[in-house]
């Protein structure tokens, strides 16, 4: 029989599936010794310090961001208090779900925070929410005093980004949300284009152009969509945006019934169709005229066609004679028109 290695102290050989896969980052525990000020501050004097000394300045290009290296920071660890935290004004979410802030809290209680949130200093002790909203308010919930965050000094066009981009790794974001917030980055002129931005979110440009088409609904219908933002998006969102700019009205009324009656998209876009159709119907006058000659039957007139429907008391065969007969002597010039 073989002996077998596996006893305690033996040292193991990982399998080779495992060989080369690079065990994941812990996360810096936070230095409560030193205020976060005073990190921030070092911080900066390190990145000062390392930073080469350039032999002359040239003028920045077109479109280069200053901010590229503050970007590429994490910030420092800290563990800041949950009362001096505002919630962010560029938060692309427009609603929460009490029962899944519940869930955080109670993941978060059992395994701990996972990933800290990304706030910046507003002054007077002060902090603003970068990333993070949901864990804030699931230590809120668990009558937490202290969270731990990464605490960056960044401008807000900075934090509009980075509050996009946090939320890409947790509870997805419903497209009008994001359209929402890709709008005001290019109304305030913070990207060139469509694909500058979505390189800057880590986006496909396609989805960007999809969510911002959004934007171009009734500002009645965005109403709805802010307090619902889910009813609206994916595929059938082009279908929404082009009844949107021939039937405004009804569109309310289908986004309306989405909110009130859970109707999906699929149904309201069927709905729309129907609605149209049948109003259309109704506006295209008849293509036909019928009248009835005692004796012979009924005369259908369907544009260029004349339909003769004889009585059952009628010969077909006969009247096809006399017919062709009265059609040879007729005057031309009475039926010919203008």
């Amino acid at each position: 029989m073989a002996k077998s290695e596996d006893y305690p102290g033996q040292k193991k050989t990982p399998p080779l599936w495992v060989t080369g896969v690079r065990p994941p980052a812990e996360i810096a525990e936070p230095n409560l010794r030193v205020s976060v000020a005073d990190m921030l501050a070092a911080q900066r004097a390190e990145q000062e310090d390392s930073a080469p000394v350039p032999t002359s300045v040239a003028a920045p290009t077109p479109g280069h961001n200053d901010e590229s290296l503050a970007a590429s920071d994490s910030g420092v660890l800290a563990e800041v208090k949950v009362e001096s935290i505002r919630v962010s004004p560029f938060q692309p979410r427009l609603t929460f779900s009490e029962a899944d802030i519940e869930d955080l809290a109670n993941s978060i209680a059992s395994v701990g925070l996972v990933k800290p949130l990304t706030v910046r200093p507003i002054g007077e002790g002060a902090y603003e929410l970068i990333g993070g909203e949901r864990r804030w308010r699931a230590h809120k919930l668990l009558g937490r005093e202290t969270v731990t965050a990464y605490v960056r000094s960044v401008t807000d066009a900075m934090a509009k980004i980075l509050a996009l981009t946090d939320n890409e790794g947790q509870e997805a974001l419903t497209e009008y949300e994001r359209g929402r917030s890709y709008a005001a980055i290019m109304r305030a002129g913070e990207e060139s284009s469509i694909r500058a931005l979505a390189r800057r979110v880590g986006v496909n440009h396609s989805i960007v152009s999809r969510c911002l088409l959004l934007m171009d609904l009734p500002e009645e219908v965005r109403a709805i969509l802010d307090t619902n933002p889910g009813l609206i998006g994916g595929k059938w969102a082009k279908d929404f945006i082009e009844f949107s700019r021939t039937e405004p009205a009804l569109l309310l009324q289908a986004v309306t019934s989405m909110r009130d009656h859970q109707w999906t998209q699929e149904h309201a876009l069927r709905w729309l169709a129907k609605e149209v159709a049948s109003r259309d119907q109704q506006k295209t006058p008849s293509k036909f005229t019928e009248k009835e000659i005692s004796g012979i039957g009924k005369v259908r007139v369907d544009g260029k066609k004349v339909e003769l429907r004889c009585e059952k008391t009628v010969d077909a065969k006969r009247l096809a004679e006399q017919f062709e007969a009265f059609l040879k002597a007729i005057d031309r010039s009475l039926i010919t028109s203008e």
